[in-house]
């Protein structure tokens, strides 16, 4: 594996955030990618295949030739084959690049937030109750309460095919999408704003 550059850390983009990114040291500034295959990692053809158009979507935006890769590779590619050998298969197709995103964890953790008094200052209250309701729904005790936190976390590699290596590698986490639609969205404009970052595309 080429040896990385730690690059800067944490970034946020709606539901997900890029905790870490590196990229291959000796990058001559401008050593853009293109023809890209967007290779997404997870056991749901629907997620994948929305995953990857998203992607796909986010890197023709930055003008970055890119293609899914579900309808070019089938559902079953990867089984029986050596990675270097992937990696010649699909650089015969005509691709460049491949950015495999992988889901590599789900996690819940509960949390607890601690309750309190919603403190203001003494207020001399006099008049009618309405003033001494608007005076004092200020100072009202709140309970604390437990909330659930889903966690998705994904690691982004982008690799050069021919010959074949590594180039930039990402992890993000994306918590509590609120379905596939937004959780793929977040993931695709948070991992390719960070390659632009990176002076990957």
């Amino acid at each position: 594996m080429a040896a990385l550059l730690l690059l800067s850390a944490c970034a946020t983009s709606h539901n997900t955030d890029v905790t870490s990114s590196a990229r291959v040291k000796g990058h001559a500034p401008g050593d853009h990618v293109n023809k890209v295959i967007v290779i997404a990692l997870v056991n749901d053809s629907k997620i994948r295949t929305v995953l990857e158009d998203r992607v796909v979507s986010a890197l023709q935006e930055r003008k970055v030739e890119a293609s899914p890769s579900l309808p070019v590779l089938g559902e079953n590619y990867g089984e029986g084959k050596a990675r270097s050998e992937m990696a010649a298969d699909i650089a015969s197709r005509g691709y460049e690049s491949a950015l495999v995103i992988t889901l590599v964890d789900v996690k819940e953790e509960m949390h607890y937030t601690q309750g309190g008094m919603n403190y203001a200052p003494d207020i001399a209250v006099q008049g009618a109750m309405g003033q001494t309701y608007y005076v004092r729904q200020n100072s009202v005790y709140e309970p604390g309460y437990f909330s659930n936190d889903k966690k998705y976390f994904l690691e982004s590699n982008l690799y050069r095919l021919q010959p074949e290596a590594l180039l930039w590698s990402a992890k993000s986490t994306t918590v509590n999408p609120a379905d596939v639609e937004a959780g793929t969205a977040g993931v695709a404009e948070a991992v390719v704003s960070r390659m632009a970052k990176d002076d990957m595309i």
